[in-house]
């Protein structure tokens, strides 16, 4: 099976901001007084019914002591939008079947720890996805009396097979303002049962066709049935007159393209 991991940091000053939040932490460089978890997204190629076993680190930047429980817990798609569902409460959940060893971790200020989570895909999911959650405290005095609620988590992703499919909505233009360049925005939806994480650009195309910006979309995961909006920002303002534009996301060796249309005024 192959991974790709990325990295996530919390840093002291909003863990009030981030108590008992349902989400993984925002991804950060790690600032000098900061939580920080690594990796922050695991993406697991395997089959089903087979098993991954997974090292999450948790360093404590922070002056404070850090107490967490483990809890991993299924990622499901409702009407195109994740949710975060308790282990045990999805049919054919992969949550179920998480082992984190050890359950819970302290971590003192200065240091770090690490755990292992082991999970296995069913042998029969749509399921794609789950989050493996640090929940606790941040003691802020000496005998732990006074203290912030803290939550951090990683995403781990799972491809069992090559059935990809994303769709595209058109692409709209918002209104050119002389604070504010041009927003394009398109929708996508995974239409197939793996996720993904299209990669896009954007070129302008004045009146002759010749062109005369190009832009690229912000990276997003997409998991099965999600749908999201990419947005890119036109990079310099452009003179009044009517564009075409040409996006094209790439993912999984495949392109997907869009033709639009838009004006800018007088």
């Amino acid at each position: 099976m192959t991974v790709t991991s990325m990295f996530t940091a919390v840093s002291l000053v909003a863990l009030l901001a981030i108590a008992n939040a349902q989400t993984p932490a925002v991804e950060s460089d790690g600032p000098a007084s900061s939580l920080v978890l690594s990796p922050a997204i695991i993406m697991v190629r395997c089959r089903p019914g087979q098993s991954t076993t997974q090292t999450l680190t948790i360093i404590n930047h922070t002056p404070a002591t850090a107490s967490f429980q483990l809890a991993t817990e299924d990622v499901v798609v409702r009407e195109g939008r994740r949710l975060f569902v308790p282990a045990g409460q999805t049919p054919n959940g992969i949550a179920l079947s998480a082992v984190a060893t050890p359950a819970s971790v302290t971590v003192k200020p200065g240091e770090s720890t690490s755990v292992t989570v082991t999970l296995t895909l069913p042998l029969e999911t749509a399921q794609r996805a789950v989050v493996t959650f640090f929940r606790g405290r941040v003691s802020m005095s000496a005998d732990g009396a006074v203290g912030l609620s803290a939550s951090m988590g990683t995403l781990i992703t799972f491809t069992a097979s090559a059935d990809y499919n994303v769709e595209s909505g058109p692409v709209t233009a918002s209104l050119q303002t002389p604070a504010a360049n041009v927003i394009f925005s398109e929708e996508l939806r995974n239409r197939g049962a793996e996720p993904v994480v299209p990669k896009g650009v954007l070129v302008v195309l004045n009146a002759s066709g010749r062109r005369v910006a190009k832009t690229s979309f912000k990276h997003q995961r997409l998991l099965p049935g999600e749908r999201l909006i990419f947005a890119a920002t036109n990079p310099a303002q452009l003179v009044p007159g009517r564009y075409r534009t040409l996006s094209s996301f790439e993912f999984e060796r495949k392109i997907l393209t869009r033709v639009g249309e838009f004006t800018i005024p007088e």
